[in-house]
């Protein structure tokens, strides 16, 4: 009977482990916005390109303060900004998650920016240029 009752515990708790393992991989990739350790990564990254910063990361690419002001989670993209944007680096693209289905990793006048697929921006990485 103990035996039993330790084996039904055992198997209990490797479920909830497994499945709790599994439900954090799909919220990450599914994830709209960036965690402390994709801004971390991206900060580093930067700082070992800044030298040879590709378009949309070089200080010459700055925002406005118009033009920050309109840089927020939750608006569109404005035809401004939308000119202003550049893909992310693919070395440092390898390094945040999978962006999620109809979103894309932009950089935009030294941010790195996740856009859904209507240009609403989601979530925003500002890299001190």
């Amino acid at each position: 009977m103990i035996k039993t009752y330790i084996r039904s515990a055992a198997c209990i708790v490797a479920l909830f482990v497994a499945t709790a393992g599994i439900a954090q991989d799909r919220d990450r990739h599914d994830s709209t916005q960036f965690n402390d350790h994709d801004r971390q990564v991206t900060q580093d990254w930067y700082k070992q390109h800044q030298s040879n910063a590709p378009r949309g990361l070089r200080s010459q690419d700055r925002l406005s303060s118009e033009q920050e002001a309109r840089l927020q989670a939750g608006r569109p993209l404005d035809r401004d900004l939308r000119r202003r944007t550049y893909a992310v680096p693919s070395d440092l693209r390898r390094h945040l998650p999978p962006a999620p289905r109809d979103h894309r990793y932009v950089t935009i006048g030294g941010h790195v920016v996740l856009v859904d697929g209507r240009n609403v921006v989601r979530d925003v990485i500002h890299i001190h240029l």
